[in-house]
């Protein structure tokens, strides 16, 4: 056996070792010059999570970025640094729509990180409540899904909530779907998800699954539950899920088969709420709620008041304003910051046109999809 190869190994695992010794002085050098931050922001009142100098770090980091390793895993690796150091500054909790397991849990771990609290809140509303209430410090709800559209509990709760929190950030999370089991493919004779899950995989499940039940769940990880549980009563229940992976392995069921959803670029949009604002990072968004006057052309006229300035409108929704039958209340979101010069004079020629028009929050525009 030539030596030299094993010998060239441990000379390249010895260098790996000094790297990574360097790189935890270095990680707990940063982290000692977090707590100085954290003492400065709490004597300051100033928020521990900011997410304009989060956006401006992870901006920076990626600039220094020259290779091999991808952009993708240095924004991984610092979203897991900046959980510890949430950590360091103050404990945060984070509340999401639950149970464990959701695409809500899985979305919020990935942008906060590991080191913060999380809140299982098993309802849209109860994340606005938390919030409002300050038993969190931040929550985090879906707002619109790219195949599905917009979310239409978190809509009506803006109009419950619009004056005692905040939007203080978005995330964007690609949604893959798992088929979940304990038994073989052509076992399955039930399958548990969401509504909006069925939805988004009905191509596949038509081709690939058409005598089978499907049952409607409250949740993609509450519908692993009831798969784990028939299986456990009966091995020859034959129940899978629709879910998330990490579903699956909280409940101890595998991906029969993964990325079922019939279209690949099926993204999850969701929001932070505070009852902070965020500061001008550069590229934000602004959401704003409005109902307009009754009379012919009053959304026009709002619409073209942002036209006349050149603000481009990256979103809009409505719902019913559950005060006049056919009467309704208009989300949009526009790229820019309330706190820019003129914009506040922008909304204000805007709110003209309305009988009521709140700003929800300016936030930095997300960038990447985690």
């Amino acid at each position: 056996m030539n030596s030299e190869p094993q010998q060239s190994l441990d000379d390249l695992r010895v260098k790996i070792d000094d790297v990574d010794r360097r790189l935890v002085d270095l990680i707990n050098e940063r982290a000692r010059l977090v707590v100085d931050v954290g003492q400065i922001k709490r004597g300051s009142g100033i928020p521990i999570y900011a997410p304009h100098r989060e956006a401006a770090v992870l901006e920076k980091i990626r600039s220094f970025n020259e290779g091999p390793i991808s952009d993708r895993t240095i924004e991984a690796v610092y979203r897991e640094l900046m959980s510890g150091s949430f950590a360091l500054e103050q404990p945060l909790r984070i509340g999401y729509l639950g149970p464990v397991g959701t695409y809500s849990h899985l979305a919020a771990t990935r942008h906060f990180g590991s080191s913060v609290e999380f809140e299982n809140l098993r309802a849209i509303e109860g994340v606005f409540e938390e919030v409002a209430r300050g038993h969190v410090d931040y929550g985090l709800v879906p707002i619109e899904n790219s195949t599905g559209g917009g979310i239409t509990e978190t809509l009506d709760a803006f109009m419950a909530y619009h004056d005692r929190l905040n939007i203080y950030g978005e995330v964007q999370l690609v949604v893959h779907f798992s088929l979940l089991a304990n038994c073989q493919p052509n076992q399955i004779k039930r399958i548990y998800s969401k509504s909006e899950a069925f939805l988004q995989c009905r191509n596949w499940l038509i081709t690939q699954y058409p005598q089978a039940e499907l049952v409607p769940a409250e949740s993609t990880a509450v519908a692993a539950e009831r798969a784990k549980q028939d299986n456990l009563g009966n091995p020859d229940a034959g129940s899978a899920a629709i879910g998330s992976e990490l579903a699956g392995e909280i409940h101890g069921l595998h991906p029969l088969f993964e990325k079922i959803e019939d279209h690949t670029n099926n993204v999850t949009r969701f929001l932070i709420l505070s009852e902070s604002q965020t500061e001008i990072s550069g590229d934000d968004k602004t959401s704003i709620m409005f109902t307009t006057d009754d009379r012919p052309g009053s959304l026009a006229d709002v619409l073209a008041v942002l036209k006349r300035a050149g603000i481009n409108l990256t979103h809009i929704d409505k719902r019913p304003s559950l005060e006049v039958n056919w009467d309704y209340t208009f989300f949009i979101d526009a790229l820019g910051h309330a706190k820019e010069p003129g914009f506040a004079e922008i909304i204000g020629e805007a709110r003209a046109h309305c009988k009521r028009l709140t700003v929800l929050g300016s936030f930095p525009r997300c960038k990447r999809t985690l």
